[in-house]
C-alpha cells in the first residue's frame, strides 16, 4: 500500500462521512418512513451493484498495471475495451432484472410495498456505477488514485444538492397526490423517488467528469497502439481474468454489506405485525449516522500506519513492520475505546441534539451499541492489512462467520424489537474483530501486548467515562452542542493525560502515531520520556 492509495482511502473516509451526513439531512426532510423505504431500495441496488462491479476498479487497475510493466501496451487496449463492453452489458442486465423484480423484492422480501417504485427509479444507478468503476480502473492502471478519490467526494456533494432539489419537488407533488387519494405514504415515497433520480443524475455527472479526465490523458494512446507487443489477450481471456481476479473480493464485499439488507428484511417481517417498521428510520438515520461518522474518523487516523508497515516490508525490515502494526492496533483501540465510552455515557445529550420524537430510543441504541465503534475500527485496520497481504480467502471466511453470528444474535434477541439490529451488529462486529485480529497476529508471528494495547486504554476509558457521567449531571439532556463539546474536551484531555502518565505509548510508536510528536514533547516536559 503506497502513499497514493493511502490518500485515496483517506478521501474515501471523507466521502463516507459526507454520505452519512447526506443521509441525516435528507432523512430529516422526509416524513416518517422515508428512510425505511429508501433503505430497502438502496440495500437491494447496492447488493446488485456489488455483484456486478464490486472491486472492479481495483482488479482492473491491477491487471492493467501488470500489462504496462511488461510492455504489453496493445493488451492494455484490448483489456480496456473488453472490460467496458462486458461489464456494461452485465450492468444493463442487472438493471433490467431489478426493474422486473422490483415488486417481488419489495413485497416478498422486505414487506415494504412502497419501495417498489423506488427500486425501479434507483435501478439505473447499477449500470451507471459500473461504467464509472471501469473508468476508475483505467486510471488505477496508470497508478493514478486521485480521480477516484475526487469523484467519491464529488458524488456526495452532487447527491446532497440534487437530493434536496428533486426530493422537495417530488415530495410536494406526492403531498398533493396523497391528500387527493388520502394516502399518507405517498409523501415519503415520492420524496425517495426524487432522491433516487438524484442518485442517477449524480452518476451521470461523475461519468462525465471521469471521461473528461480520461480524454485529457489520452495523449499516450498512440504509444499504446504503436509500441510494445502485439495483442495476445483475446476478449475471452480478458473476461476470464476479470472474473477470476474479482470473485473473492466482490463476494467478501457482498457479505460485508449483507447484514444491513438482511437485518431490514428480518426485522421488517415482524415489525409489520406490530406496526413498528418505521423505527428503522431511527436506527439508520440516527444510530448508524453517529457511529458511522466516528468510526470513519477513527479508521482514517490509522491509515498512515498501514503505509509505514508495507514500507518496512519492502525494505525487509520485519521487526520494524511488526512494531508499526502493533502501533496501528494501538491507535485503533485508543481512539475507538474513548469514542465508544463517550457516546455511551453521553447518549442522552447526543440523542437530544439529533432531535426527533424518538430520543429515548436513540439513547438506548447508543448505550447498547456504541461498542461497535471500537470493534469496527480495529476490524477495518486488520481487514486492510490482510487484504494488502493477499489473504483474500481468510477475509472471506472471517466475514462469513461474522454474518452467521449476526443472524444468530438477531434471531435470539428478536423480542427486543429494533434493538435486535443493534445487538446483532455489535455481536457480528466483535466476532469479525476477534477473527481478523488473530489472523493478522498469526500472519506476523507475534503476540499482542495486552497490557499496553488493551488493558491500559480500557482503564483510562473507564475513568474518562466516569468524568463524562459527572459532567453530564451538570447539564440537562437538552444541554445541546456546547455541553457535548465541553464534556468531550475535558474528558478527552483527561484520557490522554492518563495514557501519558501510565507511559502507554512507547517511543517508537510516537513516530507513527498521529500527533505523536506533540505527545512526545508533552511527555518530555512532564519528565515521562
Amino acid at each position: 500500500m503506497n502513499q497514493a492509495e493511502i490518500k485515496r482511502r483517506q478521501a474515501e473516509a471523507i466521502a463516507g462521512i459526507l454520505n452519512l451526513i447526506t443521509i441525516f439531512i435528507l432523512g430529516n426532510r422526509m416524513k416518517g418512513g422515508g428512510i425505511t423505504y429508501m433503505a430497502a431500495a438502496v440495500s437491494v441496488c447496492t447488493l446488485a451493484g456489488i455483484a456486478v462491479s464490486g472491486s472492479l476498479a481495483d482488479v482492473l487497475g491491477r491487471l492493467l498495471r501488470s500489462r504496462r510493466n511488461k510492455g504489453q501496451y496493445r493488451n492494455i487496449l484490448a483489456m480496456r475495451k473488453s472490460a467496458m463492453l462486458f461489464h456494461a452489458a452485465l450492468g444493463l442486465v442487472g438493471t433490467l432484472l431489478l426493474i422486473l423484480c422490483a415488486g417481488g423484492i419489495a413485497e416478498g422480501i422486505f414487506r415494504i410495498s412502497c419501495s417498489r417504485f423506488i427500486i425501479m427509479a434507483l435501478a439505473p444507478v447499477v449500470l451507471l456505477r459500473t461504467v464509472s468503476c471501469v473508468i476508475q480502473g483505467y486510471f488505477q492502471g496508470e497508478a493514478a488514485e486521485l480521480p477516484r478519490a475526487v469523484s467519491g467526494i464529488l458524488r456526495q456533494i452532487f447527491l446532497l444538492g440534487f437530493g434536496l432539489l428533486f426530493g422537495n419537488i417530488l415530495g410536494s407533488y406526492g403531498e398533493k397526490v396523497g391528500s387527493l387519494l388520502r394516502e399518507e405514504n405517498f409523501v415519503p415515497m415520492y420524496s425517495c423517488m426524487g432522491i433516487a433520480l438524484a442518485a442517477g443524475l449524480t452518476e451521470i455527472f461523475i461519468i462525465l467528469f471521469l471521461f473528461v479526465l480520461f480524454r485529457g490523458s489520452r495523449r499516450s494512446e498512440k504509444k499504446l497502439k504503436q509500441d510494445g507487443m502485439y495483442s495476445g489477450d483475446s476478449a475471452w481471456d480478458c473476461i476470464r481474468g476479470f472474473c477470476m481476479g474479482r470473485w473473492p473480493q466482490f463476494l467478501t464485499e457482498f457479505l460485508l454489506f449483507l447484514p444491513l439488507a438482511l437485518g431490514l428484511a428480518m426485522y421488517g417481517r415482524k415489525a409489520q405485525e406490530t406496526g413498528t417498521i418505521f423505527q428503522y428510520d431511527v436506527y439508520a438515520g440516527r444510530y448508524l449516522v453517529v457511529c458511522g461518522v466516528l468510526l470513519s474518523l477513527a479508521s482514517a487516523l490509522a491509515l498512515p500506519v498501514m503505509g509505514r508497515i508495507f514500507l518496512h516490508f519492502r525494505r525487509e525490515e520485519g521487526r520494524l513492520a511488526r512494531t508499526a502494526f502493533q502501533s496501528g492496533v494501538h491507535i485503533c483501540l485508543v481512539h475507538g475505546i474513548f469514542l465508544s465510552v463517550y457516546v455511551a455515557v453521553m447518549a442522552a445529550q447526543i440523542a437530544s441534539l439529533l432531535g426527533g420524537e424518538d430520543s429515548e430510543l436513540v439513547k438506548q441504541m447508543l448505550q447498547g451499541g456504541s461498542a461497535v465503534i471500537a470493534f469496527a475500527s480495529l476490524s477495518f485496520f486488520c481487514f486492510r492489512f490482510l487484504q494488502a497481504m493477499g489473504r483474500k480467502y481468510f477475509l472471506l471466511g472471517a466475514v462469513g462467520a461474522a454474518d452467521v453470528i449476526f443472524v444468530i444474535t438477531l434471531t435470539a434477541s428478536a423480542k427486543t424489537g429494533i434493538l435486535s439490529l443493534v445487538y446483532g451488529g455489535v455481536a457480528g462486529t466483535l466476532a469479525l474483530c476477534a477473527v481478523l485480529t488473530v489472523l493478522s497476529y498469526r500472519q506476523l508471528r507475534m503476540q499482542m501486548d495486552w497490557l499496553s494495547v488493551l488493558v491500559l486504554p480500557a482503564g483510562a476509558g473507564g475513568v474518562s467515562g466516569l468524568v463524562c457521567m459527572l459532567l453530564g449531571r451538570l447539564f440537562t439532556a437538552e444541554g445541546g452542542l456546547p455541553a457535548i463539546l465541553v464534556t468531550f474536551v475535558i474528558s478527552g484531555l483527561l484520557y490522554w493525560i492518563l495514557l501519558l502518565v501510565l507511559r502507554n505509548f512507547k517511543e517508537p510508536e510516537l513516530e507513527v502515531f498521529p500527533g505523536g510528536r506533540l505527545l512526545g514533547m508533552i511527555g518530555q516536559k512532564l519528565h515521562i520520556y
